[in-house]
């Protein structure tokens, strides 16, 4: 009876740590297309920045003349 309580055991154990592993590769997915999106979203902020930095040396200098 032991044994099989004890194997019993092991194969829900075996069934819970695959469900994990299924689990933690769809939280790492998720992650890594969150992390990508936000990154891009980042590079086209940085980029927009910059151009309105440029443009308002651009109306200083026209504002100048």
């Amino acid at each position: 009876m032991v044994i099989i309580d004890w194997e019993t055991r092991a194969k829900e154990r075996r069934l819970e740590n695959k469900a994990l592993k299924k689990r933690i590769k769809e939280i790492t997915h998720s992650r890594d297309s969150w992390k990508t999106k936000y990154m891009e979203l980042k590079d086209v902020h940085d980029e927009t920045i910059g151009k309105m930095a440029l443009i308002k040396k651009n109306i200083q200098k026209i504002e100048e003349i």
